[in-house]
């Protein structure tokens, strides 16, 4: 179930995947709280449910100081790979993104992951003008 977030407001997070064991699976927390420890993380998966356009297709931003680590395997798995600033947006030409084995390589390579869905919003803001490719 989508909800509608209000103008100005900040998302929430669902945890879907913490390997550093600060939140469990299933717990919501505020923006604030997951700006507070985003940076003890090797990787950050963040994920949308899609919006009226892809129904049913996720979109997915890998972050953190290592995100170089997983792109070859994320290359390997073909997916559509946008290096923006701060993170990779990532998407797959015809079938579904899978977080599952993307946070499995995570764990493989020893990295600490944390992969949150973000709650209210149908997708990340695209604002062009602060958009930058690497």
């Amino acid at each position: 179930m989508k909800t509608k977030m209000t103008p100005g407001k900040r998302p929430e997070y669902e945890i879907k995947w913490d390997t550093a064991g600060l939140f469990k699976v299933g717990q919501v927390i505020p923006d604030s709280q997951y700006n507070s420890v985003k940076e003890e993380y090797d990787l950050r998966m963040k994920e949308w449910d899609g919006d009226d356009k892809t129904p049913g297709e996720g979109i997915f931003h890998i972050s953190g100081r290592k995100r170089d680590a997983i792109k070859s395997f994320l290359e390997e798995k073909r997916y559509v790979i946008t290096s923006e600033y701060f993170h990779y947006a990532i998407r797959a030409r015809g079938k579904n993104v899978d977080p599952l084995a993307i946070s499995l390589k995570t764990r493989e390579l020893g990295l600490k992951l944390l992969w949150v869905r973000v709650i209210g919003k149908s997708g990340p803001d695209r604002d062009p003008e602060r958009r930058r490719l690497r």
